[in-house]
């Protein structure tokens, strides 16, 4: 049975991590840019190595911290970007309540990327190891990631491309028109809709199509996050439910492919 909808339906903020990464093994971006973000995320991080062994993952000491895991995700991305596809070795992965479709068919990452709500997966295409690194916040200032090597782990289902991404995203807000509008009406009783907390740091150096549908993504988690803080709009919440679980699967679907595009647009300028 699918898990309900919450108030913490979002993903973590965390999310953007992918687009750091690729920015750093396959742009120009300086690793420091990589290591700062990361560590900007919380105050303290504690990290979980499990599964199996792998070569992204040699030498790695949990007390390291988070960012001991990310020159050995940037080397395997240099190492294996240039020849396949990006996202054969790089994928956002993401579990919306009811929603695997971005999973790949390993029992552990599916579990791992379920507890979470999203995860990471750095593939080497060749040797066909990976890594999922998902983290969760058990705290306001605490981080928890899992690292977990996978040594034969098979491509992810890819998503759509932006252009498919943007137009989904589109027929789900028209769907959800109703609830928008009677969310707005209701939040402009007491205040406005602060878009702003929406908005999520990205890297330099990103393609317009990537960064135009994470914009569109912010806005539809704006209107998300009020309705699920306003249990009461709508006449049928019986109704409203299918909707929200729709407008979180098409926008989580919508954050892989602007990771995806985003991958692909850094190795063409590679």
């Amino acid at each position: 049975m699918s898990r309900p909808l919450t108030r913490s339906a979002a993903l973590s903020p965390a999310w953007p991590l992918p687009m750091f990464l690729l920015r750093t093994a396959w742009g120009d971006q300086p690793f420091d840019e990589l290591t700062g973000y990361v560590s900007g995320l919380a105050e303290s991080h504690l990290v979980e190595i499990s599964g199996e062994p792998v070569r992204m993952l040699d030498g790695i000491s949990p007390a390291s911290g988070p960012t001991a895991l990310l020159p050995g995700l940037v080397t395997g991305l240099r190492r294996s970007g240039r020849s396949h596809p990006a996202p054969e070795s790089l994928a956002l992965l993401t579990a919306a309540p009811g929603d695997s479709s971005s999973l790949p068919t390993v029992p552990a990452v599916r579990s791992d990327v379920a507890e979470a709500g999203w995860g990471i997966l750095v593939r080497d295409p060749v040797s066909r190891e990976a890594v999922c690194l998902t983290c969760v916040r058990p705290h306001p200032d605490v981080l928890r990631w899992r690292a977990r090597g996978v040594a034969d782990c098979p491509v992810p289902p890819q998503p759509d491309g932006p252009s498919g991404a943007l137009f989904a995203l589109g027929q789900a807000v028209v769907e959800a028109a109703e609830l928008i509008e009677r969310t707005a009406a209701q939040v402009g009783q007491v205040g406005t809709i602060d878009l702003d907390a929406h908005v999520t740091r990205l890297p330099a150096g990103l393609p317009a199509r990537a960064l135009e549908l994470v914009d569109r993504i912010d806005r539809v988690e704006a209107i998300i996050s009020v309705a699920l803080a306003q249990p009461d709009v709508g006449a049928d919440p019986a109704a409203r439910e299918p909707v929200l679980r729709r407008l979180v699967a098409v926008k989580d679907a919508a954050r892989r492919s602007a990771v995806a595009a985003a991958g692909d647009a850094a190795l063409r300028g590679t």
